[in-house]
């Protein structure tokens, strides 16, 4: 499987939306519902605070960050599937909350509203060939101060092939292949933010970055 177009990945995910949090089920059991909770929690956001997010996907930030920025702040999930867009509405639903937003779009297109106060982006930033012109227009739309959190998976530089070849079959259903290898989210927001966090995890297989604007 080569790098997907956006139609790809956008007929990839609505396929897969209604299952995706079960999919995604191996991960919880290691402790991804905490890495997110964790990480929403280092953008330090304040109540009233307007928060993107970043191929939001199914919405699994979405209770973190309504926590964090209360009935008077807003958030605004971004994706290009209409179908897990579709079951994050649902899970806003769920929430009893008015205060999201829903923005069916290729992230390299969104535009930033002038009040954005914090960029996140979970297990989204590694498909797009663009992160890194992603992340530069990202991080000038936040003002001073403002932080920008990153979360997904990385190439495992010292797993045996054979492991790596493992873990290509098994996060297939993501669009997972090879090609992606090299796709590194954080070195582009090394250089346009002050890094604040930064470590690998699940032996290397995975990294979060949290950064904040000078």
């Amino acid at each position: 499987m080569a790098i997907l177009s956006n139609e790809q990945v956008e007929r990839l995910y609505d396929k897969n939306a209604g299952i995706y949090d079960r999919l995604v089920s191996g991960f919880r059991w290691a402790g991804l519902g905490r890495w997110r909770r964790d990480l929403v929690n280092r953008l330090e956001l304040n109540a009233g605070d307007h928060v993107i997010d970043l191929c939001a996907g199914t919405g699994a930030n979405l209770a973190f960050l309504l926590e964090r920025v209360g009935p008077s702040g807003k958030v605004t999930l971004v994706d290009l599937s209409q179908g897990m867009l579709d079951q994050a509405r649902r899970r806003a639903k769920r929430l009893r909350a008015s205060n999201v937003e829903f923005v069916q779009s290729d992230v390299a297109a969104f535009r930033f509203p002038s009040e954005t106060s914090a960029v996140i982006s979970t297990f989204g930033l590694e498909m797009p060939p663009d992160y890194a012109a992603i992340i530069e227009r990202a991080s000038a739309a936040l003002p001073t101060g403002a932080r920008m959190a990153l979360l997904g998976l990385k190439h495992p530089e010292r797993w045996p092939r054979w492991l790596i070849e493992i873990g290509i079959v098994l996060t297939k259903p993501f669009g997972v292949a090879r090609e992606y290898e090299e796709f590194r989210p954080w070195l582009p927001a090394r250089k346009v933010l002050r890094e604040v966090h930064f470590r690998e995890f699940l032996a290397g297989c995975a990294y979060e970055f949290v950064g904040a604007k000078s």
